[in-house]
């Protein structure tokens, strides 16, 4: 049965079934007493003290008043947490980065290119307060911020970085690239639509810890407002475009770091909504069908959500072209809940990217399942999914602001954290406990290009088909950070070729890789 599963998985785009499931680890992890009651709503995974386990941060809105925290006494800071291994973590007590705000995002990223992730926390504020209670009142007043990393130690830099401009108010995603290709990683930080002439920001790394302000030199908009992010080469020039949920525009890089958008995808792209909180919210690149090209997957922030696949299917004169695939590959028409957050991940390591949203369904017991659409492969050019569980009638779903993937016990599967919003409910760890095919994660450390390789276009090649194509990234989908790491399902492949395209345009190829179910680090 095996050998006729990898038959099916090389050659006719269809593969044997694996159940993908998932183990509650909260309590075991620790992660119940620091975590109670906070109003969570972004979070991060990153290595912060380089000992190769995932730390986490959580942060949520702290300017509500206290009985909204229960059993919590009060409003809850920001929370740093230690990995200890074993799937155990501890509060990580580092004063700076634990303070209360209205944190709507947050990502790892090495900034300064010394080797250790530096921290970015987007919070939402309009620089005022309509409180007079503290901490209630200083979480209304508190802007963005930025830590650069010493030694496992995060110290603020907000002030003297040029990063946290007090012009930037409502802050939600932090897209991490290079768009000038000086090998220094830029941020772009997202503004919501709910202040008034919101401004996303393109904020050029100098070097240093310093930024500027670079939409005037790489042609933004001044009205480019959003919620989530998808970040990745789509028009195959070698620098990095992206894609901005709710506004639901593309910027497609020029190759003089500047950027232009496309009248005919902004049509493709447009959005009805039902009423005037049906929000389109995450977006993600990733190759659904296998055919080198990333698609996208866009997630909605309302409580009938319409989550949509719009399939790449190649250029034409010069502009990628995307199709809305959605019912020809099987998502339903709506999910009776948010779905924020959005993740292209391949949790059975059959070497079919699934999709994970940030909602899921809860029985009577309060135990959760989150909703994922397992990729059963692709017919003819349309990949198609089914649910791991079938919806009935009077299913109770809840969702999640944030939910950030990280393998965080080092097995070759890809863990969940969903951060909570709701009292009632808490955030939850999810270990993967699905029966696995072989695996290959891939990072990258650069050297004339940034340090963590965000950027890199990897293909995974067997027998001379592709079996699977990504780039590095971090901060995709929504309010959410992710290790800078690639993470390949191979199914019953035991040896493949690895083909790279670093972001100085330079090429590798690695033969005949037969060690899989690793990490593999390539250096420039």
């Amino acid at each position: 049965m095996l050998k006729l599963c990898a038959f099916f998985l090389l050659f006719t785009h269809f593969h044997c079934g694996a159940q993908i499931r998932f183990e509650d680890v909260t309590e075991k992890a620790g992660l119940i007493g620091p975590l109670k009651g906070i109003m969570g709503h972004g979070g991060a995974f990153g290595d912060v003290d380089g000992n190769g386990l995932p730390d986490l941060y959580v942060g949520g809105f702290a300017d509500r008043p206290d009985g909204e925290y229960e059993p919590a006494e009060g409003a809850m800071p920001n929370v740093l947490l230690r990995n200890l291994g074993g799937l155990k973590f501890e509060v990580w007590n580092q004063e700076a980065v634990q303070f209360h705000s209205r944190t709507s995002g947050a990502v790892f990223a090495d900034l300064d290119n010394d080797g250790d992730v530096d921290l970015y926390v987007a919070n939402n504020t309009k620089g005022k307060s309509g409180s007079k209670e503290e901490p209630q009142r200083t979480a209304q007043l508190t802007g963005s911020k930025l830590f650069r990393n010493d030694k496992g130690t995060l110290v603020d830099v907000s002030k003297e970085s040029g990063a946290c401009p007090a012009a930037l108010l409502t802050a939600r995603n932090i897209g991490v690239f290079d768009f000038d290709g000086d090998g220094l990683l830029d941020l772009l930080v997202l503004e919501d639509f709910f202040t008034k002439q919101p401004r996303s920001t393109l904020l050029r790394n100098l070097g240093g810890m310093k930024f500027e302000d670079a939409n005037a030199k790489a042609g933004l908009p001044d009205d480019l407002f959003g919620l989530g992010l998808a970040v990745g080469d789509v028009n195959g020039d070698g620098r990095p475009d992206f894609f901005a949920g709710h506004s639901n525009r593309m910027f497609f890089s020029t190759g003089k770091s500047g950027y232009t958008e496309s009248a005919e995808l902004n049509k493709t792209f447009a959005w009805k909504p039902l009423n005037a909180e049906d929000w389109p919210c995450g977006a993600a690149f990733g190759d659904l069908n296998r055919d080198g090209l990333p698609d996208l997957v866009l997630s909605i922030h309302h409580v009938v959500a319409r989550n949509r696949i719009f399939l790449n299917e190649g250029a034409k004169d010069g502009i990628p072209r995307f199709r809305d695939v959605t019912k020809e590959s099987g998502l339903p028409d709506s999910v009776a809940e948010k779905s924020p957050h959005v993740e292209i991940q391949d949790f059975d390591n059959d070497g079919w990217p699934d999709l994970y949203f940030s909602t899921a369904w809860m029985d009577e017991k309060g135990a959760v399942e989150p909703l994922i659409y397992r990729n059963t492969g692709a017919k003819g050019s349309i990949p198609v999914f089914a649910a791991t569980r079938k919806t009935e009638s009077g299913d109770k779903f809840v969702y999640y602001p944030a939910g950030p993937s990280c393998d965080v016990d080092g097995d070759g599967r890809t863990d969940l954290f969903l951060i909570n919003w709701f009292r009632g409910n808490h955030s939850r760890l999810l270990r993967n406990v699905s029966d696995s095919g072989n695996w290959l994660d891939i990072e990258v450390q650069g050297e004339t290009f940034n340090r963590q390789g965000i950027g890199t276009k990897i293909r995974i090649m067997t027998g001379g088909k592709l079996l699977g194509a990504q780039e590095m990234a971090t901060g995709y989908g929504y309010a959410s950070g992710q290790i800078a790491r690639c993470h390949f399902g191979l199914g019953e492949v035991k040896e493949v070729d690895v083909e790279l395209v670093f972001p100085n345009g330079k090429t590798r190829r690695i033969e005949s890789v037969k060690d899989v179910n690793q990490l593999l680090t390539i250096k420039e």
